[in-house]
């Protein structure tokens, strides 16, 4: 597939706090992927046991203030158990040649509130924000982990990648699009997220078919090793915790990798095929600048990203003006292909 140019926008500081590699080693940094040799495989047969669990969604209409929009919650089911809810938010009108989009939200931290989804929904574009199992009171986790974990999610199951938490979040995130796709009744989706919402949503559009393009910020979930060796706050750090704690002689570290080498977004990209728009934070220490180039220089597709000096774990605001008009260019991509 034909690659398009990635620019980078920069502006230089002399202020700005160099805490990963120079700008320009980062746009050459390619490590080389962990993929273990049954990695393909090993999602198809997830994607083929998919297929046994229907959804089942329930939809509930909330009362809400702002007239031509509704918002509803929604409950499907989740890739083998648990019960999955999300925020649908539509217009009472939704445009006939308009996507459905799915957001994903940042690791514990879902402040997804229905307005966020109004920049899309304005353009007749239906949105689902997805809450992540064990993360949200309204989605709890009902899966039976191997093995306990140091204060969070990160090592839940790290011992089997098939009982791995993310293993199982990754596909509730592909049972997403199937649910947008039956409330909406459009086939077209972009997924869209920012930290864990990044990852979840390369990860949806490496699994999923037909997507139309991913827009990830400050993606987390990728280049493992480094990114656990580099960053001094955030849930990384509960894989350091666990080694600290619990093997401080490192004999479970092969392991350990390994089975976090099947959620590595690093290792997802080569899969993903529509155009991505990824963003990084030159001063990120929770999600390190590295990791992102390194899951960006691995896409196969039509990409771009943004990187920002001055900005650590979060992007200006400027950059969902960016998200704008990635889309737009997109869409009227997509309708030129269309016309007969």
């Amino acid at each position: 597939m034909r690659t398009v140019p990635a620019p980078v926008f920069l502006e230089r500081s002399g202020e700005m706090n160099l805490f990963d590699m120079p700008l320009e080693e980062l746009q050459h940094y390619k490590p080389a992927q962990t993929r273990q040799d049954d990695f393909e495989s090993f999602w198809k047969k997830r994607i083929e046991e998919n297929s046994q669990y229907p959804l089942n969604i329930e939809v509930m209409e909330r009362v809400y203030p702002v007239p031509g929009v509704r918002v509803y919650d929604i409950y499907f089911d989740g890739f083998r158990n648990s019960r999955i809810h999300g925020v649908y938010v539509t217009p009472e009108t939704p445009g006939a040649d308009t996507p459905a989009a799915v957001i994903f939200h940042g690791y514990n931290w879902n402040t997804l509130q229905p307005h966020y989804s109004f920049k899309h929904v304005i353009q007749g574009i239906p949105v689902l924000m997805v809450e992540v199992r064990g993360q949200n009171l309204l989605s709890p986790d009902r899966n039976h982990y191997g093995n306990g974990g140091p204060g969070g999610w990160m090592t839940l199951g790290v011992m089997d990648p098939d009982q791995y938490y993310y293993s199982l979040v990754y596909m509730d995130c592909f049972r997403s699009i199937d649910a947008v796709r039956e409330l909406s009744r459009k086939r077209s989706v972009f997924v869209e997220g920012g930290s864990q919402g990044g990852a979840l949503a390369i990860a949806a559009a490496a699994l999923q078919d037909d997507i139309l393009l991913a827009l990830a910020d400050i993606p987390f979930l990728t280049h493992f090793k480094r990114s656990v060796e580099l960053s001094s706050d955030g849930p990384y750090q509960e894989i350091s915790h666990y080694f600290k704690v619990h093997d401080p002689l490192h004999q479970t570290e092969e392991q350990v990798y390994q089975t976090l080498s099947y959620v590595d977004c690093m290792n997802m990209a080569s899969m993903v095929e529509c155009p991505v728009l990824l963003s990084a934070g030159l001063e990120d220490i929770v999600c390190p600048p590295s990791s992102a180039f390194a899951l960006f220089n691995h896409l196969g597709g039509p990409k771009e990203i943004r990187a920002y000096p001055e900005y650590a774990h979060e992007v200006p605001a400027v950059h969902e003006e960016e998200k704008l008009k990635f889309i737009s260019s997109r869409l009227k991509n997509r309708e030129k292909r269309c016309r007969p």
